[in-house]
């Protein structure tokens, strides 16, 4: 389930509209993620350096914080008013090992438009192909690697759209992904969290994506390959339905009062 948890922060991160304000947008998902049927509303929340992405899949509610500013990431179950607090560190040294060879990521713009939302858009074809090992230990003969591709509908015209490329500048420049910290504690994990957060940077450096559709697989001529392959396929499509520029109380990023703090290592 921490896979899907992962997929579904990424894409309302990455199909969100950030003229400079504090912007709320919903959206819808639906796809198949890791065998997984998903789909449901969720909302992503910009201020300044932060980013809080709340969702509903499969019937269970999900928040997540990027706190750019204190490197951290910051899971909040409401349920247990529990509050796990990632350091961006703590995850460091997976980040480094994901990749074992160069990724390669590609946005070409098409001659293609849309309106989604109410906001003019123009498709894009997305591909980012990341080199990885499963186990983590590059030429154990297990290599694989990675594909991200589909489209991506970006607007130039929405509002909120410094803002929401200052921030994802900010955390890309930082080394940050945009999904659950805890996938990326496993060799694939870390390398889906990788491709995904190359996606999103380079789509965000174009205009917002008011519409995603990306497939994951994965390739390879080693014994896991197979296996592999069917443990990573999602099909994943997200499309922004509002977008609410206006304030923002700074809180909406804090942990709430009376919530138990746990710091992961």
């Amino acid at each position: 389930m921490s896979t899907v948890r992962m997929l579904i922060c990424a894409a309302l991160a990455a199909t969100a509209a950030a003229a400079h304000a504090d912007v709320t947008v919903t959206t819808t998902t639906e796809g198949k993620a890791s065998f997984i049927n998903v789909g449901g509303e969720g909302t992503a929340q910009f201020k300044g350096k932060r980013q809080r992405s709340d969702s509903n899949i499969l019937g269970k509610a999900q928040s997540l914080i990027i706190d750019v500013d204190n490197l951290r990431f910051i899971d909040l179950d409401a349920k247990k008013k529990t509050a796990t607090v990632t350091p961006l560190a703590s995850i460091g040294d997976e980040l480094a090992k994901a990749g074992i060879g160069t990724m390669q990521a590609t946005l070409t713009k098409t001659s293609q438009t849309k309106s989604v939302a109410g906001y003019p858009c123009t498709v894009h074809d997305v591909r980012i192909a990341m080199p990885f090992s499963p186990t983590g230990n590059a030429g154990d003969g297990m290599d694989l690697t990675m594909v991200l591709a589909g489209t991506a509908c970006l607007g130039t015209t929405v509002p909120g759209l410094a803002d929401y490329q200052t921030f994802y500048q900010a955390a890309a420049d930082s080394g940050f992904i945009f999904g659950d910290p805890r996938t990326a504690k496993s060799p694939a994990g870390a390398a889906q969290a990788k491709a995904y957060a190359a996606l999103t940077k380079k789509m965000a450096e174009a205009g917002m994506a008011l519409e995603t559709h990306v497939t994951i697989s994965a390739s390879g001529s080693g014994p896991m390959a197979g296996l592999m392959s069917k443990a990573i396929a999602s099909d994943i499509r997200t499309t922004v339905t509002k977008i609410t520029a206006g304030d923002l109380p700074a809180d909406t990023f804090d942990i709430p009062a009376g919530f138990k703090v746990k710091t992961q290592k």
